[in-house]
Order: structure tokens, then sequence, then C-alpha cells
């Protein structure tokens, strides 16, 4: 048999778009989330509510509200030795649904993928990854504005001597003139420690906000006579630009300040209810259901079946935001609606 004496056309060369150009699978900031799950920020009562083994509980969190002041009796006769005031404490229940969920999933049928040039080990871990990363940015959305209907108060003390419009804290990070207004950052610090913070705050949200905390950082300011760079390693300020959060807030403007431990996201996972249990009691052929960390922190379920050669990826967040009571101080306290989850609102002149 001759062969032709013809010029072989050249194959497709295929390669991820990311090796021949710039990456595109990138992973999107989420720091508000990043920092819920942090180990900075976690407290016992995600282990309460969801401490393994499949299981949910219901926590009460029980205080006492501290009392008035009022209460003292000034000139009371030094021999009484009876009293006829009583007083209580509060409680708080909370609870996690298995309704509280986010879901993404995909299905990679057997002859679509018998027939695609990738690896086959590859492109499902890809998909999973994809996944991943969407069930991250939907979860993040809903915990911004899951959080964004928690907002505390500031307490009189605050409303008294700043201006506080809806809650929230209103200062201008510029002046009339345009320049960088010197004192924002000690002010929120002022406001936080007359609304009883007990540490340092941090903020998430907005453009506005972040951008001044640049300029801060980039020690812009020296026609005040001061270092501002100085006066933030002084004083404590750490914000991240969180778009899901301003939005949830109502825009670029608006931003978060609060305290580590103030704000939980309780979540639960399926997937540990048979732990201890047989290998032959844990699911049958082709299927499996795991518990897996994603890289903001978050634990979800991931369940894989395959049915005849078609896998079904599943990933299930189960969870949400919960803040301390809205009643942590009785009402005629100075304090009251204070519970270290606040709201400030850049307006500039």
């Amino acid at each position: 048999m001759s062969i032709p004496r013809i010029l072989s056309v050249c194959p497709e060369i295929q390669r991820p778009l990311g090796e021949l150009f710039a990456e595109t699978q990138f992973r999107e900031p989420l720091p508000f989330l990043e920092f819920l799950n942090s180990d900075i920020n976690t407290s016992a009562i995600r282990l309460d509510v969801a401490p393994g083994g499949g299981k949910l509980r219901q926590v009460q969190a029980r205080w006492i509200q501290r009392l008035p002041e009022s209460i003292a009796v000034e000139g009371a006769d030094i021999k009484n030795c009876s009293a006829s005031e009583e007083y209580g404490d509060s409680t708080e229940l909370y609870t996690l649904e298995t309704t509280d969920t986010y879901q993404v999933k995909q299905l990679i049928d057997a002859e679509t993928i018998a027939t695609h040039c990738q690896d086959n080990d590859r492109y499902v871990l890809e998909s999973i990854a994809r996944l991943g990363n969407a069930l991250e940015r939907a979860v993040a959305s809903a915990a911004a504005t899951q959080t964004a209907a928690q907002m505390g108060k500031w307490g009189t003390e605050v409303s008294s001597f700043f201006t506080v419009t809806d809650d929230a804290l209103v200062l201008p990070t510029k002046l009339t003139d345009g320049s960088i207004a010197p004192f924002t950052l000690q002010q929120i610090q002022q406001a936080t420690q007359m609304a009883a913070y007990p540490g340092a705050f941090v903020g998430f949200g907005g453009a506005a906000m972040n951008s001044y905390a640049m300029q801060i950082m980039a020690g812009c300011c020296a026609q005040y006579g001061i270092d501002l760079s100085a006066v933030l390693a002084q004083y404590g300020f750490s914000f991240s630009y969180d778009q899901r959060l301003a939005t949830a807030l109502g825009g670029q403007t608006q931003n978060l300040i609060t305290i580590p431990g103030a704000i939980q996201l309780l979540s639960y996972n399926l997937a540990s209810w048979n732990q201890g249990l047989a290998d032959s009691m844990r699911g049958g052929q082709g299927y499996s259901r795991t518990q897996v960390f994603l890289p903001s922190g978050l634990p979800v379920d991931l369940t894989m079946k395959d049915d005849c050669g078609n896998l079904s990826i599943v990933m299930t967040f189960t969870g949400k935001v919960v803040t301390m009571p809205d009643d942590v101080f009785e009402a005629s306290d100075k304090y009251a609606g204070v519970k270290f989850v606040n709201q400030v609102s850049i307006v500039n002149p």
C-alpha cells in the first residue's frame, strides 16, 4: 500500500487556558467567611450545637443582666435586714435545622467522560474543586445577609457623643477640602470603648473604609504633623474589604465592626453519623459520604455515587449565622442592645 506524498495535518494541541494565558479559575477572597471559621473566632457553641456523630442539639444560653445603679438607695437605714426585690436571669435558645442547607451538585456521565481528552481522575477533582468554589461563595453571601439582619446597637453613651443614624455610627474619611480625615480610626476606637467592647475590634466592609485604611498604612497625612501609621499600630485596627458584607449592609460605604467570638457560624455535618460503624455499614459499593473542609475552613458533606458509570457529586453545607442576644443588657442600661456587632457608615462632606 502506497502512502500519498502529502503534508500531514498537525493535530490540535489542547492545553488548559490557565497554562496558555492568565489563570481564570482563581479563588475569590472571602475574608469575612474565613474570619467566621478561624480559630480566633470559633467558640464552644459550635461544638455544643453539633457535637458530632450526626447529632444536633439545642443550646440555651443563660446570663444575668447587670442591675441598674438606680437600685442603690442613698441614705437607707443602716439597720435594715430585709429585702423584697427579686431579680431573675435571661435565656436565649440557639438551634440549627437540617433544612438550613446550601447545596451544589454535578453529574458526570460515563459516555461523555469516555471521550473527554482529560484524565478522568483530574477531571473529577477539578469538578469537586469547582463545586466547592461555588458553594463557598454562596455561603459567604448568605452569611453576610444573615449578619446584616442581626446588627446590634451602639448604646446611649455613643449616640450622645457621636452621630448614630439607624444604629449605624456615622463618620467621615475625608474633610471638606477633600483631604483625609485624620482621626476617624481613633473615633471608631473611642466608640467601641464607649460601647464596652472587651477587646480590639476587627472590621469588614466597603471600599470607602478599605481605601482609608490603606491610606493610613501608607502614612499619607504628614501635613497634620502626625504619623497615622503609628496611630494604627498604637490603637489596633484590622479591616478587610468584603463586597458581600458591604452589599448586605447597604453599599460600599457600609462596614461591620465586631470582636472575635461575637458572631458564630453554626454548622452540622451528616457525614459523621456513621463514625465507628463497620465499613460494610457505611454504604454500598460505589457510594461514599465524607466530611471535607473547603479552603475557607467551611465544613461540608461530600457525597459521591457511581451509578453504572454515571458519577453524581453532591456537596452540602448545613449551617447559619448567630449572634449574641439583643438583650444582653437590660432595657434601661446605657448599653441596651449592645452585642459587639455594629455598623459604621462612611458619610463624607
